[in-house]
């Protein structure tokens, strides 16, 4: 009677649903930034953690942020001047870490002047119209830079291109005298016989970096799930710093770095996830509220800064 007992329940115990690990939706865009998520998920540490992790490729940040307002994702990776241009203080996301762009030497952005112009100096920008995307960190870093050169707001001219691809078309169809292209387009660009005159990352401090952002509700709802997701994050951070070169194949793929560029393009070194700094926060609230796109938006409200403190203590 007790051995038929005994199998009931565990005929009974096998009978139960088994819970399935909590999930969580990523919007990527195809860059250099984006490489932990992909080496998480290809080393499986988002399993080992104990939390499923779908990773969602967009080609466009337009397309990330129509997902983002529905709610078709949890999370992206972004930059800081977007997702505060997203929210607008409403409280639908959070900058939850950052990316890339905890150091000047990990900036991707370079003003380069056309092929057949006659630009050689920075200081022969002066007045010239360069090509950017009005409203973005492409804007925010050339402003940065130029003022960083003793540019004063009316030396600073800019039109706008959106579409990057055209952007660099154009500079090197000579159609626009300088244009600014991050990486690697900037390259591309400079292989094609274009100029470059100025980069972020020769800048005394960091002007553009990205960020990991998850919409609030998220954030409330599945916490330890984000948790889960920063630990199997900050532990490919570490094996893509320990041994980089392991991860060139993925790093070429994810990150569309041209063929030509392969064997020497440089792998960055990614820091660990950690809360956005107040001193990169600052001059970006306050290059937007000068420029009317958004309310001087205090740091408290737009940047998380306890999403990892329950895996502060588990080293």
């Amino acid at each position: 009677m007790m051995k038929i007992l005994l199998l009931l329940i565990v005929a009974l115990l096998l009978s139960l649903p088994v819970a399935a690990a909590e999930q969580l939706k990523i919007g990527l865009l195809l860059i250099e930034d984006s490489i932990p998520f992909w080496v998480a998920k290809q080393e499986n540490y988002y399993q080992q953690q104990g939390v499923n992790v779908e990773l969602i490729p967009f080609l466009s940040a337009l397309e990330r942020d129509s997902a983002l307002a529905v709610g078709a994702i949890d999370g992206a990776i972004s930059d800081p001047v977007g997702a505060i241009l997203f929210d607008k203080g409403t409280g639908r996301l959070k900058i939850t870490s950052l990316g890339l762009g905890k150091t000047p030497a990990e900036g991707v952005f370079v003003i380069l002047a056309a092929p057949k112009s006659d630009l050689t100096t920075v200081e022969q920008l002066k007045g010239v119209e360069i090509a950017v995307s009005n409203s973005t960190i492409i804007e925010y870093v050339t402003d940065k830079l130029l003022e960083n050169e003793g540019f004063s707001p009316d030396d600073i001219n800019k039109i706008e291109v959106k579409k990057m691809p055209i952007r660099m078309q154009m500079l090197l169809s000579n159609s626009v005298a300088a244009a600014t292209l991050p990486e690697p387009l900037a390259s591309i660009a400079v292989a094609k016989g274009a100029h470059a005159l100025l980069k972020d990352s020769d800048a005394q401090q960091s002007l553009s970096q990205t960020v990991i952002i998850f919409r609030s509700e998220v954030l409330t709802q599945k916490k330890m799930a984000v948790q889960k997701f920063f630990k199997a994050y900050r532990d490919a951070v570490k094996s893509i710093n320990a041994s980089p070169e392991k991860f060139r194949p993925l790093f070429l793929e994810k990150g569309r770095i041209p063929a030509f560029m392969a064997a020497d393009y440089p792998i960055p070194v990614y820091p660990d996830p950690e809360p956005f700094s107040i001193d990169l926060y600052q001059p970006i609230i306050s290059w937007l509220a000068a420029k009317g796109l958004a309310d001087e938006i205090a740091y408290e409200k737009m940047v998380s800064q306890d999403f990892m403190s329950a895996q502060s203590h588990d080293d």
